[in-house]
Formats: C-alpha cells, sequence, structure tokens
C-alpha cells in the first residue's frame, strides 16, 4: 500500500494552551533521518550519511530513551528550525513548567550564554553541571559545536579534542556500531538489553566548565521531589491567571527546610488553624505581578561575587573525569541570608573562573514557587501503585493539581469572591472539594492507604 496508508492514525486532542507550543512532525523515523544527516555533516563525515541514519534510526526505535544523548547536540542538529529565536534550552519529559518568564531576567538573556536551573544541590552537595531538565543556551558562536569536544559525538577515530577525548579510537559512529551489535547478539540469544547512555551531566558539563570565554550561570530556581515538600501545587495559566509550580514554605516534612529556591523559612500554621491563618500558605495567593515587559527575574543578586573554590569529589553517577565541584565545606554553604533564606547562593563560571553569589527572591507570602517541578523519586511511586490519573481540563478553565508521592489530583477552583484577598485580584480560595482532597491526602500521608480515590 502508499506510503501514507501504512502510517499509524495518531489519536488527535485538543491540548490546553497550545498557542506557544509549535509541533513539527519529521514523519516515521524522521527523528532518526534528521539526526544521521545533520551528524554527518557537523563532525565532518557526509560520506558516513547513510549509515549513521540506519544506526541511529534503529537506536531511537529500539531505545527511545537514546535521544538523551545527543541533547548538547539540539542546537546545531535543529538549527533550520531556530531562525528568530535568541536561545535554544533541551529538557526532559519528567517535569512541570511554571511560568518561566517570571524567572528568566533580560540580564541573563543578554549577558550570559548559557542559563542551567538547579534545585539546589551545588549549595548541600556541591553539585555543579547543566541540569537536563533546563541549560538554556545562547543561539551563538561561543556555544555551537562545544560537544565535538565528548568524544562519543566526535567524529569517527577522533580523539574529540576537550574533555571528552578518549585516545582516538572511538567516535560517534563507533559507540552506535557497538550499541547496534551488542543489542543484536542478545535478539539472537533471546535476552533483554538496555545499552549504556552517555549523560549531558558528564562530558558536556565539563567541556563548558573548562572553556575559558564562556559565561555560565549555574541558578537556584528549580523544586525536585526527592527534597521538596510532602504537597506541589500546579497552577495552569487562564482566566487572567499566570501558571505556577509552588509548595509551602518550611512545612513540615520538607527536605529544602524552606530555602532550596530562596525563600525565607516561615512557621506553617497547623492544618486544624482557621483558614484565616492558613492564608500564610494559601497555594492559590495571587503571585506577585512580574513586570514582563521588563523580564526582571523574582531573584536579586546581594553582595558581590565571591571567588569559589571546586575539586572533582562529588556527583557519583558521573565520570571521575568529568566531575565539576563546589567546595561548600565552609560555613557560608550553611549560613541563613538576611532575608533568612536557606541555600540562597547562585553560582557562575565566568571567563574561566568560578565564583557564588548570595541573592533572594520573590515568592507569595509563605510559599516557595520554582520554574520548574522534576519528577525523580515520585514517578517511580507513581508506577508501582497505579494511581488514578485526571486529565488536564481544556484551555480556559480554571484549574489546578496537587502533586504528592502518591499520584496527583485535580483541584476545583474558583473566584475569591469577597475574600479577605480582594474580589477581582485573580485570588482563590479554597472549596468544599478541595478540602477535601486536602483531608484525603492527610489521611494517605498518616495511615500509609494507598487505596485510590
Amino acid at each position: 500500500p502508499p506510503a501514507a496508508a501504512r502510517r499509524p492514525q495518531l489519536r488527535r486532542r485538543a491540548l490546553p494552551n497550545p498557542h506557544q507550543v509549535r509541533y513539527i512532525s519529521l514523519g516515521p523515523h524522521g527523528m532518526g533521518a534528521h539526526f544521521g544527516v545533520q551528524l554527518a555533516r557537523l563532525t565532518g563525515e557526509p560520506n558516513q550519511t547513510h549509515t549513521l541514519v540506519r544506526l541511529l534510526q534503529h537506536a531511537f526505535a529500539t531505545w527511545p530513551y537514546a535521544i538523551v544523548e545527543y541533547k548538547p547536540t539540539y542546537g546545531d542538529v535543529f538549527r533550520d528550525y531556530l531562525d528568530g529565536y535568541t536561545h535554544w534550552s533541551y529538557t526532559d519529559l519528567d517535569l512541570v513548567a511554571g511560568d518561566l518568564t517570571a524567572f528568566v531576567s533580560r540580564a541573563e538573556l543578554v549577558e550570559l550564554d548559557i542559563l542551567t536551573f538547579t534545585f539546589g544541590d551545588a549549595v548541600t552537595h556541591g553539585r555543579l553541571y547543566l541540569r537536563g531538565q533546563f541549560a538554556m543556551h545562547r543561539l551563538s558562536a561561543a556555544t555551537s559545536r562545544l560537544w565535538l569536544a565528548c568524544e562519543f559525538l566526535s567524529a569517527s577515530g577522533g580523539s574529540g579534542g576537550g574533555a571528552g577525548g578518549g585516545g582516538g579510537s572511538g567516535g560517534l559512529l563507533h559507540e552506535l556500531r557497538i550499541k547496534h551489535a551488542r543489542a543484536t547478539r542478545a535478539q539472537q540469544r533471546g535476552e533483554a538489553f538496555r545499552p549504556h547512555f552517555n549523560s549531558a551531566e558528564g562530558c558536556y558539563s565539563r567541556v563548558v566548565a573548562t572553556s575559558p570565554t564562556l559565561r555560565v550561570k549555574y541558578a537556584n530556581r528549580m523544586i525536585a521531589d526527592f527534597t521538596s515538600a510532602p504537597q506541589v501545587y500546579v497552577l495552569l495559566s487562564g482566566g487572567g491567571r499566570r501558571a505556577a509550580v509552588r509548595m509551602c514554605a518550611g512545612s513540615e516534612g520538607d527536605g529544602t527546610a524552606g530555602g532550596l529556591v530562596g525563600s525565607p523559612m516561615r512557621p506553617t500554621a497547623s492544618s486544624s488553624a482557621p483558614a484565616s491563618q492558613r492564608a500564610a500558605c494559601d497555594p492559590f495567593a495571587p503571585p506577585p505581578p512580574p513586570p514582563r515587559a521588563s523580564l526582571l527575574g523574582n531573584q536579586r543578586p546581594v553582595g558581590a561575587l565571591i571567588p569559589l573554590v571546586t575539586h572533582t569529589n562529588c556527583s557519583e553517577w558521573v565520570e571521575p573525569r568529568y566531575r565539576v565541584c563546589a567546595d561548600v565545606s565552609g560555613a557560608w554553604a550553611s549560613e541563613l541570608g538576611a532575608d533568612g533564606a536557606a541555600n540562597g547562593w547562585n553560582f557562575f563560571y565566568l571567563a574561566g573562573r568560578w565564583y557564588r553569589q548570595r541573592f533572594t527572591a520573590s515568592h507569595p507570602a509563605g510559599l516557595i514557587e520554582g520554574a520548574l517541578f522534576h519528577f525523580q523519586v515520585w514517578k517511580r511511586a507513581y508506577k508501582r501503585q497505579g494511581p488514578q490519573l485526571a486529565p488536564i481540563p481544556p484551555p480556559g478553565e480554571s484549574a489546578a493539581f496537587v502533586l504528592t508521592k502518591e499520584g496527583y489530583r485535580p483541584l476545583a477552583l474558583r473566584p475569591a469572591g469577597g475574600s479577605s484577598t480582594g474580589a477581582g485580584t485573580g485570588a482563590y480560595e479554597y472549596d468544599e472539594a478541595l478540602a477535601s482532597i486536602d483531608a484525603r491526602l492527610k489521611a494517605i500521608e498518616r495511615d500509609g492507604d494507598h487505596q485510590p480515590g
């Protein structure tokens, strides 16, 4: 039959607020073909185009996760799609984004080559690497083709010429051929096989951190489930609201002590307290109005840049030769800022030197708000427990979700007409459905009841 008839018919459904998202179909096996053609050109091996296309198509069809190996190449591989843009970033699927425009400043767009978001472990564990969730690159000659210094992405038989060099016997094609051969042998033996994948947190981060002309910022703006409060709230944009990802500051069981994204530590009122007292940690409190046109961001620097000492004893999952770690053994790492914030430090790599700098962040009272929320531990629990997951509501509806290790549940919202926060301000308050769900979640945490409902 004709090729069009053989293609699977995909089910289409409306997506919420799709105006800022552009979908581009490359067709069946088109991603492998596109990467193969572009990587053959970029590595200077056009004579290997057919082989690279075939091997990448096999890799992406067999292990779709394999595409994470090529994150650093996206700005060059997809360069033809980036006309009219100033920056690009790779990202992950296991996250929820808040309002990114409230977390990036115009100064960062203009002055930095790369901006990556951390969730505070740069301070607690000294980890300095580009995060797979967000690493925004300026579209410029300074950031183009940095990844060629990594052997597993370089031309065949080349050393990579940088931090990823390994003796000249490897290269992109060699790496793919090994994976393909091992997969073929495993299939013949009837064995399961999952190849090793190189992470952007390894070689590429080291390449960036040893490029003396780059200006890089490691900004503390992300929330991750393994250090977050027990409940994280996601507000969808619409109806005059902006999107938000937030949790209560200093709440019981909060592994961050309310400070991973620079929020002042505040005591959390008892859940049995009246709603008026719980307003200090109201997940639906209106955020400080961001001056979007100015793009000021939600963080302000405090004090001067302070030189930072680095070492290579952290991030055990990264090969030792690629590790870059901040020396956080000093008292400064555990001191609270003048605003009472814990872990309120950002890190910089500027012209070959490392620095740290205090910051203060603007959040709604009693809340920590992040640019992104990363599922790392909870998603595994979701697979084991099989929670009932609700569909995302259509555009324009008032909607929010509460995320916990038990799963996520939709929250019904209604305008807080006549409330103390003021009608018409975009504020929202708990309704009966929310109160019921909130009580259910507390019972789950108390009793360990995993039954859906």
